[in-house]
């Protein structure tokens, strides 16, 4: 056991992507820094996963083009290949596809709202009235729903846009989710410029997309990284935080907490100042991500990189033969998955037999990640990353910010976490 912290030494507790972003941030600062992380991989609820000998995710991912932070942290780390880039376009044959092009924005939103097929005028004109008023008017109000905000929308809009939106966007079915993070959403990516509302698709698993070379670039840097490092409890002192993995105890000066909310209540409930944001965590609920892989036959592509499906529990299927060179691997994706039926994988794959002719399936692996994301309902108290305690910080996408639980949630509260850390240094 080692007894008193090294002087501005800091532990990382959760190997994801906000701590990674955190400890990467401290690090390039000079910092000594240590990430526990209690798996034997890095990434947490977005992280590589091997199966029938090829990489997968534990969840298929998609990126925007406003992501910013993250996108200039993977960019940093100089990973290639890193991530695809495509206009946005939504399609989901037969019945509906909306493309916007290369215009200014918010211009290149209405332009593709109204050039979208299966849609009548009357519907592509509420569909961009709406979404000028939305980018353009005030906020919606806290405790309002997305039901209540698409309430004077089409019935078709609603169920082929903007509630498959809310749903792939928030983790958070329309009625329930908040309607202001979900209008923080529409304006990060279509209120500012052109590429921010661009789908970026990773080219590689999400471990090895960020988590691994931030990883790599830590250790340069003097930092220590411990994988299959449970922290169990930690003890506060005026002088530091002593953190204590199975039968070993280290102490540091200070503590960035990364680990999923669920998890977060168990470890500061023994700190005094910190009582009360333990009891503020229990009010989460959380919702279910799920995704089933399918291999088909290597030659076997989608007309699309991506389509979205209508009529069943999944509502996007990824071609990874495009994105990832695994020729004829699809992934279905079914959010806010807290009630699939038994037979959902076969449904899923109903869905896209309808316009497309598959050819034999050769073996499929469901994962489900049944606490993916927190719900994002109205006036949900998300805490600050300083907290009560002067030596202990938070991060993770459900600390304070304008986006729901998303990657860009995460890697922005690293980042924000290790700074204002470091101003008390």
């Amino acid at each position: 056991m080692k007894s008193g912290c090294v002087k501005s030494s800091v532990a990382v507790i959760g190997g994801g992507w906000a701590g990674c972003a955190a400890a990467l941030t401290l690090a390039e600062a000079g910092i000594p820094v240590t990430l526990h992380e209690a798996s034997r991989t890095l990434g947490g609820r977005a992280r590589a996963v091997e199966w029938q000998g090829q990489q997968l995710d534990n969840g298929q991912h998609i990126l925007l083009g406003a992501y910013e932070q993250t996108l200039q942290l993977i960019e940093r780390l100089h990973v290639t290949p890193g991530l695809w880039r495509l206009p946005l376009s939504l399609n989901q044959p037969p019945d509906f596809s909306l493309s916007c092009p290369r215009l200014p924005a918010p211009l290149h939103l209405l332009v593709g709202l109204l050039g979208a097929k299966g849609l009548d005028w009357r519907e592509k004109m509420a569909a961009a009235s709406w979404a000028h008023t939305l980018l353009n008017g005030s906020l919606a109000t806290e405790h309002a729903t997305v039901g209540q905000l698409t309430r004077s929308q089409p019935e078709k809009l609603n169920r082929l846009l903007w509630h498959p939106l809310c749903i792939s966007a928030l983790n958070t079915p329309a009625e329930i989710a908040s309607a202001r993070v979900f209008q923080n959403v529409i304006r990060g990516a279509f209120g500012g410029r052109n590429l921010h509302s661009d789908l970026l698709m990773p080219r590689r698993d999400l471990t090895a997309l960020f988590p691994a070379p931030a990883a790599a670039r830590i250790v340069e840097l003097g930092g220590s990284i411990r994988l299959s490092s449970r922290v169990t409890s930690l003890d506060t002192t005026p002088d530091g935080i002593t953190l204590r993995t199975g039968n070993d105890a280290d102490s540091y000066c200070h503590v960035i907490l990364a680990v999923a909310p669920q998890h977060l209540a168990d470890l500061i409930l023994p700190v005094a100042e910190l009582k009360q944001l333990a009891s503020g965590m229990a009010s989460y609920r959380y919702q279910a991500i799920a995704t089933v892989y399918v291999q088909y036959d290597p030659a076997f592509q989608l007309h699309e990189p991506l389509l979205a499906l209508g009529k069943g529990p999944a509502q996007f299927v990824f071609d990874r033969g495009q994105s990832h060179g695994q020729a004829g691997l699809l992934a279905f994706v079914a959010s806010a998955a807290s009630n699939l039926p038994t037979d959902w994988m076969d449904q899923a794959e109903a869905q896209l037999l309808r316009h497309a002719s598959t050819g034999k399936t050769h073996w499929r692996k469901s994962i489900i990640e049944k606490q993916a994301t927190y719900a994002c309902v109205p006036h949900l108290a998300r805490p600050a990353t300083r907290t009560q305690h002067p030596r202990i910080f938070l991060a993770g996408d459900y600390t304070d910010g304008a986006y729901p639980a998303t990657l860009e949630s995460a890697t922005l509260s690293g980042v924000q976490s290790a700074n204002r850390l470091l101003e008390q240094l």
